[in-house]
Parts: structure tokens; C-alpha cells; sequence
């Protein structure tokens, strides 16, 4: 749903279905999610929905956004992660590659400093702090998808699925995150990647 008019048709839909066959943990997704209105984040947490942002379109495309399509006022709204997380509702956070490329760095990046390409800030007050992206990269989608037993965080008993990183997202400053570089990536225990 990336228009509220397409976010009210699903809330609505959700609604009526669910009170005909109720469903205590469903975790319906809402992708994109791009224009949730204040109103609609409530109904989501009621229902039990679950955004997936997508902050690389504030990126690539927020300019055209705020001076084109949809004016500063609603374009700064654009993926309300902040306004999730003051709610209590549990989120991810996605890329839509090939669409814009698979760089999960550079998506929470955009995440906790909404830049766009021409290096203006797009809503600030919708930034989030780097944990709770991490956290919506990893752990939540894992719970998202119905795989928290198995992975998502680093336990006893999970899939040691992982990445060693040349620094630590929550020590660098946010507008870094981006240059921080893989250095390995281990799946299942099982090193499948390390920089040359």
C-alpha cells in the first residue's frame, strides 16, 4: 500500500475479515506502507498489522515526492517509522531490489537520517535511532515472517546467521553507516562469504 487510499482498503478489508474469522496473530504484512496517516497506524496496531517501510524511497525518489507529487507536508510523512515506534508497533524495514539496490547498510542509514539523493533532509521527525533499524532488519523480520524461534538474534538453539561488519552501526556517526563494510558473512554457522 504505498497511498492511504490504498492503506484504508486494506485496513477496512482486515477489518471485515477478521471479524469474520478471527485470527489472534496473523501478522499480516503492510509492504511499503509509504503514506500511513496517524489514524491508519492505529487501526494497524489494533488489527495486529505490520508495516514494512521502505526508506529508500526517501532517498531515491523523496525529492520528486516533496516538489512533484505530493508536496513537503505529506512527503516528510513518508514511511512514519518514528510514528510506528511511538505506538508500540513492531516494524521492518525492506528495499525493494532490484528496484533500488540490495544494500541493507544504506537502507538503515536512510532510516535513522532521512537525506535524499540531493542531500536535503525529508521529515526528521520520522528518523528513528539506529537500534530499532537494526532491529527492523533482523529480529522483527524474523517475527514478521513467523522465524523468530529460529533466527533473527544471535542465541543458543538459532540458525547462526550473521554479519562481521568493519565497525559497529551504533558507534559510527549515522550519516557513515553506508560506508560500513562486510568483511564476512556467515550462514548456519557456515562462513559462505569474506572480503577479499
Amino acid at each position: 500500500t504505498n497511498g492511504d487510499a490504498a492503506t484504508d482498503m486494506l485496513i477496512e478489508s482486515m477489518r471485515k475479515g477478521l471479524e469474520k474469522y478471527p485470527v489472534k496473530d496473523h501478522r499480516t504484512t503492510i509492504i511499503h506502507a509509504q503514506m500511513m496517516r496517524d489514524d491508519q497506524l492505529d487501526a494497524a496496531k489494533e488489527l495486529g498489522l505490520v508495516p514494512s517501510f521502505f526508506p529508500s524511497h526517501i532517498y531515491y525518489w523523496g525529492d520528486r515526492h516533496r516538489d512533484i507529487f505530493i508536496g513537503p507536508e505529506r512527503a516528510a510523512r513518508l514511511n512514519p517509522m518514528k510514528s510506528a515506534l511511538d505506538r508500540g508497533i513492531r516494524f521492518t524495514i525492506h528495499h525493494d531490489a532490484a528496484v533500488t539496490p540490495a544494500d541493507m547498510l544504506m537502507l538503515i542509514q536512510t532510516a535513522v537520517h532521512r537525506v535524499t539523493s540531493s542531500g536535503k533532509l525529508l521529515g526528521p521527525e520520522q528518523e528513528i535511532p539506529v537500534m530499532e533499524a537494526l532491529k527492523a532488519v533482523t529480529i522483527n523480520a524474523a517475527w514478521q515472517e513467523g522465524e523468530e524461534k529460529m533466527k533473527g538474534s544471535i542465541e543458543v538453539g538459532k540458525l547462526a546467521d550473521l554479519v562481521i561488519l568493519s565497525a559497529n552501526p551504533l558507534k559510527v556517526d549515522r550519516t557513515a553507516i553506508k560506508d560500513i563494510e562486510v568483511i564476512e558473512t556467515i550462514k548456519e554457522g557456515i562462513s559462505v562469504y569474506k572480503k577479499p
